[in-house]
C-alpha cells in the first residue's frame, strides 16, 4: 500500500485545548498556517497564508485535537524521514448499503464495501458515535447501547469483502433526519463510523476510519453517503483526500461513462504523456511534468476548474524489478527534483500502476521506455511484412 512521509519534531508546545474537545477552525486565536510550507524535503513561499494546501480549511474540523501553532519548531538537522505506511484501507467507492431480503415486515440492510490490509485487522461499524482521540488512539462510543456491530476479524490480504448480513443489521428509519445530518462544527455524533483497526501488536493503535451518514431516496429507499476519511497513525490522526482525476479506468469505461478531463489518461494540455502531476489545493491530477513546469510559468489557475492553484506535486510509482523478492509490490509516493533511482525498483507510469498494465493501443505515444516497441503503422495493420516488401 502506499506511504507518506512526514517530519516529527520534538518540544511541541500544546495547545490549551480541552483533551475530550475537537479542534475547530477558524481557532479562537493565533494563526495555525505559515507563510511556507515543506515538502519533500524542501522549503516553499505560500502565495496565500492561512490557507489549508490539501483542501477546504473547513476541513480541518473533522481532525482531532491539539494543532501544532505556528511558528513551528525547527526541525533538527540530522533528523530522519520517517516512512508512515497506510496498513489498512476502506476502498471508499465500494461502500454501499444492501437491503436484507428478511421474510418480516422490517426493512432492514447490511453495509458492504472491499478493504485492503497488509496486516491482521478487525472491522467495527458504529452509529451515532462520539469520537475520542486524547489518547493517542481513535476511540468511538455510540450514543445508545447496542447501536455498533460486533466485532469481525480479518486476516492479511488485498481486496477482501466485508458483508455480515446474518451477524449485523441495520434499519437507518430508527434515526431522525436531524440525527443523520453532520457538521463537525455543531454537532457531536457521527452518524455512522467504520472503522478498521490494526490487530497486530507491533502496529497497535494504527486503524482507518470512515465516516459516513445514511441517505434517503425519493423511492423511501437508503442509500449510504461517506463523508470523510482519516487514518491513525502513531498516535497522529491524518486526513484523507480524494485526488480526482486517478479513477480506475476499468469501471469508468464498464459504466459507459463518456470520456472528459477528470477520466482520460493524458495530461490535459499536451495530450501526449500520462499525467503524473496534482494541482493543490484543488487536487485535479491531470498534468505531465513537463507541461507542469511550464505551468507554474505561464499560468496561476488550475485547467480544470480555473480555481488558483498554491502549489504542484509530482507523484511517482515505482514497482518490483523483476526476480526480485515481492516483485509484484508496487510503490507510490511524492518526489522532490532529483532522478535518484530506488535500488531494485524501477519507475513506471502512475496510471499502471493503479490500473494495472495497458493493451499497447491505449499506450499513448512516446512509452517505449515502459516495454513497448514502436513499429510501422502498416506492419501493426497488416502483420508482419516479408523483407520483400
Amino acid at each position: 500500500m502506499g506511504g507518506l512521509l512526514s517530519n516529527r519534531s520534538d518540544g511541541v508546545d500544546d495547545v490549551d485545548h480541552n483533551g475530550s474537545s475537537s479542534y475547530r477552525y477558524p481557532p479562537a486565536s493565533g494563526p495555525y498556517f505559515a507563510d511556507y510550507f515543506i515538502m519533500g524535503g524542501s522549503k516553499f513561499s505560500s502565495t496565500q497564508p492561512e490557507s489549508y494546501l490539501f483542501g477546504e480549511n473547513s476541513d480541518l474540523n473533522y481532525l482531532s485535537p491539539k494543532p501544532v501553532p505556528f511558528p513551528y519548531p525547527s526541525p533538527h538537522g540530522n533528523e530522519p524521514t520517517k516512512t508512515l505506511c497506510s496498513l489498512v484501507n476502506l476502498r471508499k467507492d465500494s461502500l454501499r448499503l444492501v437491503r436484507c431480503t428478511d421474510p418480516s415486515d422490517e426493512i432492514t440492510y447490511h453495509i458492504e464495501f472491499l478493504f485492503d490490509a497488509d496486516v491482521k485487522c478487525s472491522v467495527m461499524i458504529y452509529y451515532q458515535a462520539m469520537e475520542d482521540s486524547s489518547s493517542g488512539l481513535a476511540l468511538y462510543t455510540s450514543k445508545e447501547a447496542g447501536m455498533s456491530s460486533p466485532k469481525f476479524s480479518y486476516p492479511k490480504g488485498a481486496g477482501q469483502l466485508f458483508s455480515n448480513p446474518l451477524r449485523h443489521r441495520i434499519n437507518p428509519k430508527q434515526f431522525t433526519e436531524e440525527s443523520l445530518s453532520y457538521n463537525p462544527l455543531k454537532d457531536t455524533y457521527i452518524p455512522v463510523v467504520i472503522q478498521i483497526n490494526v490487530e497486530e501488536e507491533e502496529y497497535l493503535g494504527h486503524s482507518n476510519i470512515t465516516l459516513a451518514t445514511f441517505e434517503q431516496l425519493s423511492d423511501e429507499s437508503y442509500v449510504i453517503k461517506p463523508l470523510k476519511q482519516k487514518q491513525m497513525v502513531d498516535g497522529l490522526c491524518y486526513l484523507l483526500q480524494e485526488i480526482y482525476g486517478i479513477e480506475n479506468k476499468a469501471e469508468t469505461d464498464t459504466d459507459n461513462e463518456v470520456d472528459d478531463d477528470d477520466n482520460v489518461l493524458e495530461c490535459v494540455i499536451c495530450m501526449s504523456d500520462f499525467r503524473d502531476t496534482l494541482i493543490l489545493p484543488c487536487r485535479h491530477l491531470c498534468l505531465c511534468k513537463a507541461c507542469a513546469d511550464s505551468l507554474r510559468y505561464q499560468s496561476s489557475t488550475c485547467p480544470i476548474c480555473r480555481s488558483p492553484f498554491h502549489a504542484l506535486l509530482q507523484i511517482r510509482a515505482y514497482s518490483k524489478k523483476s526476480g526480485s523478492p515481492g516483485a509484484n509490490t508496487t510503490m507510490h509516493g511524492t518526489t522532490i527534483d532529483t532522478e535518484e533511482e530506488i535500488p531494485g525498483y524501477q519507475e513506471i507510469p502512475l496510471v499502471e500502476a493503479l490500473n494495472g498494465r495497458f493493451a499497447p493501443d491505449n499506450i499513448p505515444e512516446g512509452k517505449e521506455s515502459f516495454g513497448y516497441q514502436e513499429i510501422p503503422l502498416v506492419e501493426a495493420l497488416n502483420s508482419r511484412f516479408a523483407p520483400d516488401n
